[in-house]
């Protein structure tokens, strides 16, 4: 039985993330027989996926390194010292004691290779800080001797020599990397990383959908000329700009696009941890605004990503901000315009043959917004044509992810 520690976020609050794990142990299990996965959480237990906490072949895990507060204690330099003296001792005298005082380095000591998650975390998108939390724990692979893999992500940018210097050095200690755009393709040729590189698609194009009963939802969703948003709490922050403005843009373009659409508009929140991370307080900020009111449902129930993606699948068009927002709408046939502050959107939107329904975010202008929705409400039958005839070939490169896995544990005899 192959034993496989996943490191990344995995926080179920975060659609994206958990669409992300549940797709990854998705494609493993199709590829070995019965893996046994170690999850990380950085808060608790109820931070993973609901499905996770009761199964046998899944166990969690605490991340420790370079979360605050560890950050500021010895917590970090303690995992860092106890790894670098395996490494050393290893070679010499079975040295196990000095890491079974860590869940993180336990796990990582007690799998067969390591796999990321995350999607887009490695880069500096989200800051220096997030740069070394993720960085850090595939170095803490490398130290113990461990084959990683960096499974279907975007990689970069990184903004100075330093930063792209240890991404180098680590992305080249990598058995195996996979991403899902060409931008981080280019990205990782730039760095001048030599291994195997493949570009494949994001996994969360395989997330199972499934449906769910609210009675009320469901009676607005009966509605013709339905068109879903995911706004996204935090894009004015990742992607530069006024949040406010924000807030005003999105109110405008809604009520002018019920207005000329007759359309019946569902907000999303797909990501809902508390703070900067909470869609439902934009999605609130927004519903306030609204001429409409009527034709709007504000959806905030704590559903997840599969459930999510179920009641994006019934839209006839959708408006994303967040990425696997617009992943269950794509792969599930609904036409997406969307809104980009990283290098994932256009990569995204590039991979399913709709590079012109996709704006950046700090391009965004009402009339712009309105233009994009416009031209893919009047042509979503023949973009709907369009994704029924490239998903099923996306969905094979989603899955590809697991067969170079797997090529890669067979030469390593790894079973």
């Amino acid at each position: 039985m192959i034993k496989i520690t996943v490191v990344g976020p995995t926080d179920r609050l975060n659609r994206g993330t958990e669409a992300l794990i549940l797709s990854r142990v998705k494609i493993m299990d199709q590829f070995f027989n019965r893996p046994y996965f170690f999850v990380q959480y950085a808060s608790n237990l109820a931070s993973i996926p609901k499905q996770f906490i009761s199964n046998p072949r899944i166990e969690p895990y605490k991340k420790t390194a370079l979360i605050l507060p560890a950050f500021v204690s010895l917590n970090t330099p303690m995992i860092l010292i106890s790894a670098l003296l395996w490494r050393i001792l290893s070679n010499f005298v079975k040295a196990d004691f000095l890491l079974s005082w860590n869940e993180e380095l336990n796990a990582v000591k007690s799998s067969d290779i390591v796999v990321t998650t995350g999607g887009d975390v490695l880069s500096e998108d989200y800051g220096l800080f997030s740069f070394l939390i993720h960085f850090f724990a595939l170095f803490l692979s490398i130290l113990l001797k461990k084959p990683f893999i960096v499974f279907a992500e975007s990689v970069g940018p990184f903004k100075s020599s330093i930063t792209a210097s240890i991404a180098k050095f680590i992305l080249s200690k990598a058995a195996l990397i996979t991403v899902r755009d060409e931008i981080s393709l280019n990205h990782i040729d730039k760095l001048g990383v030599k291994g195997p590189v493949y570009l494949t698609a994001d996994s969360a194009f395989l997330l199972d959908k499934k449906d769910v009963r609210n009675p009320i939802m469901d009676d607005f969703m009966e509605n013709d000329n339905l068109i879903g948003f995911s706004i996204s709490n935090a894009i004015a922050e990742w992607g530069g700009g006024s949040y406010d403005e924000y807030i005003e843009l999105i109110t405008e373009v809604i009520d002018t696009i019920i207005e000329n659409y007759e359309a019946n508009v569902i907000l999303i929140a797909h990501v809902t941890i508390d703070g900067l991370n909470d869609d439902r307080l934009i999605n609130q900020r927004v519903f306030d605004g609204l001429r409409n009111k009527k034709r709007v449902f504000n959806l905030n129930e704590d559903y997840s990503s599969e459930e999510l993606k179920g009641i994006i699948s019934k839209c006839d068009l959708f408006v994303g901000a967040r990425m696997h927002a617009n992943i269950a709408a794509l792969s599930t046939c609904v036409p997406v315009v969307a809104i980009s502050y990283s290098i994932k959107t256009p990569g995204l939107m590039k991979l399913c043959g709709l590079e012109d329904y996709y704006i950046e975010f700090k391009d965004l202008t009402e009339d712009q917004l309105i233009s994009k929705i416009s031209e893919a409400w009047e042509n979503r039958d023949d973009i709907k044509k369009h994704l029924e005839k490239v998903i099923p070939g996306i969905k094979r490169k989603a899955l590809r992810n697991g067969e170079l896995v797997r090529e890669l544990c067979d030469s390593l005899g790894i079973t």
